[in-house]
């Protein structure tokens, strides 16, 4: 049961005496049993007693719309219909003493070194499993144990980096649930946390003299920069791809410490060496940084399907040891069932007694263990050895015996009997419990703490904080948490603190003058490619929706254009499928809705927007912030979408005005504040030619055929409120729109930026600033498709292409474009964003080859 109380509370002795009333089963962080505050925690809970509750209201408001603002919370490859798991941080900390600070310091530092050895002895000599000190059938039953490895982890230096998940058990003493060594285990997501928590209490942060990750993540940097073997090293973190499930955290990590963010598409091996994949060509590789499981890294020598690494990468391991860290292999220690067993390998390897071990847990692979934990099955808890658990909160539950069926327990039955080595039995794990803020009550939460070790060189250090998760005492044995509750900690400091140094801000002497734009991966090119692409299409779906509703609220019939409305509508939504003749007055606005948010049409504006943000957010490192935040407004989920799909037909005006100025501010943020590189010139790239094909169908649906002269003069108002060139044509002519002087301007004309040749020459201008990816052939493709587009369009004669009498030269060459734009586009991605190769292949022709 949880006690809660209003926080607007006049005195901490309040605060105090309410949680001397809420003493429960286990051990409490914050006061000890005679419900007095234990004396680091009472800086904190006297500052947040002496918050009122507005103040507190609005902290927690503050921290929810960082956590948005970071993207945190957010799986951005989530199926629609699938619940996601939201990350919410608490607004009050995990607080550790400086005390106990040093014990877990050196406890934890002491697990990592002997996972380090166990891992030496493994995939090297193996006199622990012929001593016995570890059971062989636990390492070769073990999937992550890589045998194509034991000629590299050997020679690859110590193990980087390391996380264990601890909890206090009911007497208070700090035990370990799991073990992660397979990748950096959600460290991304323990410095999200901090920097947003920060934001919102770091004057209590100050005043509390908790320790700074800053120094850590210096120390860190350097060690990586001195594995790599160079000043100047290219680093790369190796992550999965955006649709894992810890993409967020590897991407967060790569821009805090500046390292390159890499897919195994790419990189590409050649000789003993890693390149990068780059618009210009290979760059080599000085250090990977591995976010994927080790198994999937290499498909010619390890899991066939594993396409995370560039085919060969084990190849050129073996030359360069310390290219992989962790190395692949490391996953091994991650095996719970080696818990048993650590207690004598700390004697024997490190000669010292295992300071943290482990929670109390059978291997089910030994017969003595087995046998012991089917005649007391129903006090145990049972779950796999190796389960690989990275995702913080997110560990399996484990299977409790007492509670299955008896069919299902016979089946758990033979499942320990036939293949126990893969699993352990645990007893329940009592966790210790904190005070935690829930909107504008108090209570306190069972929680369990994820601490991340690193190799700094010399020894190994432990990162002064960590990801604290509320688990749920009744079901859990492991970090797992239903609601993402998850809350930073502060480690406090008996020494005064130095000044703040974020790594955001690097020291001088890491920094150096670059003007370089060249050093962009193909994949990050077609990230900004289809942002921009999206961002265009968000737009004209705005634009179009806006003609379409300003005409339904004014009831004025055919004479404002409504046929031609209903006519682009269709052009759009006909893209998903056909569509029925209309049947009645109201067609137009059901056709409004169906392009907004139709369940079964996949262009519409909701499936549009959530496609910009998905693209924003995979190309989130080279926009600004305030170029995110007006994309923001378009996540999935968010007030905006959700809205737009339920608004009344007024009310969707001001939305949809809303919306395109969002557009257009991104527009005006990218063209004042984005450097003139090459990823600046592929979105606006996809922008261009999204832009041109919107314009020539719009085009070809409105005048492809000869209309009455008064639809044609409503048809042609709406084309240039549009292309939002309604004003530029009334600058220049005094006279109702005309067809030839309207596509004198919407075609032809090279200075206005919507014109359908300004918007093919800038695509021009754009491919021959970017380097040749395919050399040997005269013209590329893109070229020669964009020069057939344009050249087209300069030598049309807009008084015969606006002839009335017949309209087939403006239909030949509208179709001409929408036939060449979409070839153009695959023709881009052919040459940047997919290249086959480095190196040109003469081709032979068989009269080369036969005499």
């Amino acid at each position: 049961m949880k006690h809660r109380a209003p926080l607007d509370m006049e005195s901490a002795d309040t605060f105090f005496a309410f949680q001397s009333r809420a003493q429960e089963r286990g051990y409490d962080e914050a006061f000890d049993s005679q419900g007095r505050p234990r004396s680091h925690w009472s800086p904190l809970l006297s500052e947040l007693t002496s918050l009122p509750t507005s103040e507190i209201r609005a902290r927690g408001d503050r921290l929810a719309k960082r956590v948005r603002e970071a993207g945190v919370d957010f799986d951005i490859f989530s199926h629609p219909t699938r619940p996601t798991q939201r990350w919410q941080i608490d607004l009050a900390p995990v607080v550790i003493s400086a005390g106990e600070w040093r014990w877990l310091e050196k406890a934890l530092c002491q697990r990592a070194r002997l996972m380090n050895l166990i891992l030496q002895d493994i995939y090297g000599a193996q006199t622990l499993m012929s001593s016995g000190a570890i059971p062989a059938e636990l390492v070769f039953a073990d999937p992550t144990f890589l045998r194509p490895c034991q000629s590299i982890l050997p020679n690859a230096g110590p193990l980087r980096f390391f996380a264990a998940d601890i909890a206090r058990d009911e007497n208070g003493q700090w035990r370990v649930i799991d073990n992660h060594s397979e990748t950096l285990a959600g460290m991304g997501y323990a410095i999200a946390n901090r920097v947003v928590h920060s934001h919102v209490t770091g004057d209590i942060f100050r005043r509390c003299n908790a320790v700074r990750l800053a120094q850590f993540f210096q120390n860190l940097q350097g060690s990586l920069t001195a594995s790599a073997g160079r000043d100047n090293a290219r680093i790369a973190l190796l992550t999965p791809g955006p649709t894992d499930q810890d993409y967020f955290s590897h991407a967060y990590l790569a821009r805090y410490l500046g390292y390159i963010l890499v897919e195994g598409p790419d990189l590409r091996t050649k000789g003993n060496q890693v390149y990068l994949k780059t618009l210009e060509g290979l760059k080599e590789v000085d250090l990977l940084v591995r976010c994927v499981d080790g198994r999937q890294i290499d498909a010619l020598e390890l899991d066939p399907g594993g396409l995370s690494g560039p085919a060969g990468l084990l190849r050129v391991n073996r030359a360069m040891p310390h290219l992989i860290v962790n190395a692949v292999g490391s996953g091994l220690v991650q095996n719970r069932g080696l818990g048993p067993y650590l207690s004598r390998l700390s004697r024997d390897l490190l000669g010292e007694d295992l300071l943290l071990p482990d929670a109390r847990r059978h291997w089910l692979g030994d017969p003595q263990s087995r046998r012991e934990v089917l005649d007391n099955l129903d006090t145990y808890i049972v779950r796999k050895a190796q389960e690989g658990t990275g995702r913080p909160g997110q560990a399996e539950l484990g299977q409790e015996p007492r509670a299955l069926s008896s069919v299902e327990r016979d089946a758990l039955v033979r499942s320990i009997t036939m293949r126990g080595a893969a699993l352990v039995a645990e007893e329940e794990f009592g966790f210790s419990r904190a005070p935690t803020i829930e909107g504008e009550t108090l209570s306190s939460r069972p929680f369990a703490i994820r601490f991340f070790v690193a190799n700094m060189g010399s020894d190994y250090e432990v990162m002064p904080g960590g990801l604290a998760m509320s688990v749920d005492p009744g079901r859990a044995v492991a970090l797992s948490t239903i609601d993402g509750h998850n809350r930073d900690v502060w480690v406090l400091s008996d020494a005064e603190q130095r000044p703040h140094v974020s790594l955001w801000r690097p020291r001088m002497e890491n920094a150096r003058v670059e003007r370089s734009q060249r050093v962009i991966q193909s994949r990050v090119a077609d990230d900004l490619f289809w942002l921009g692409r999206y961002h265009e299409r968000a737009d004209w779906l705005m634009r179009v929706l806006r003609g379409a509703y300003r005409r339904i609220e004014e009831d004025s019939g055919d004479l404002d254009g409504l046929t031609a409305v209903e006519k682009c509508l269709r052009t759009l939504l006909e893209k998903s499928g056909p569509l029925q003749p209309r049947t009645t007055d109201r067609q137009i606005e059901r056709l409004c809705v169906e392009l907004t948010s139709g369940a079964d049409r996949y262009r519409t504006l909701k499936h549009t927007c959530e496609d910009l943000y998905r693209c924003a957010n995979l190309g989130r490192d080279r926009l600004s912030f305030e170029a995110w935040q007006t994309l923001s407004k378009f996540r999935p989920g968010d007030a905006y979408l959700n809205e737009l799909t339920r608004a009344s037909a007024s009310t969707v005006l001001d939305l949809l005005d809303e919306g395109l100025s969002s557009l257009s501010a991104f527009s005006g943020l990218m063209h004042e504040n984005m450097t003139r590189n090459f990823g600046w010139r592929f979105l606006d790239v996809g922008r261009r030619v999204e832009r041109a094909y919107n314009l020539c169908e719009l085009i070809d649906t409105l005048f492809s055929r000869v209309e009455e002269p008064e639809e044609e003069t409503n048809a042609l108002r709406l084309m240039l409120e549009l292309a939002d060139s309604y004003i530029t044509y009334r600058s220049r002519y005094r006279i109702d729109p005309k067809l030839p002087l309207t596509l004198d301007l919407l075609l032809l004309d090279e200075t206005n930026p919507r014109s359908l040749a300004y918007q093919l020459n800038a695509t021009s201008q754009h491919l021959d600033a970017l380097p040749e990816g395919v050399r040997g052939t005269p013209l590329p493709d893109d070229k020669r498709l964009l020069l057939a587009a344009l050249t087209a369009v300069r030598l049309a004669d807009v008084e015969v292409l606006g002839a009335a009498k017949t309209r087939d030269q403006l239909a030949r060459l509208m179709s001409e474009q929408l036939e060449l734009l979409p070839e153009l586009s695959n023709a881009i991605g052919r040459h940047y964003f997919n290249p086959a190769d480095d190196t040109p292949h003469r081709v032979h022709t068989r009269s080369e080859t036969v005499p």
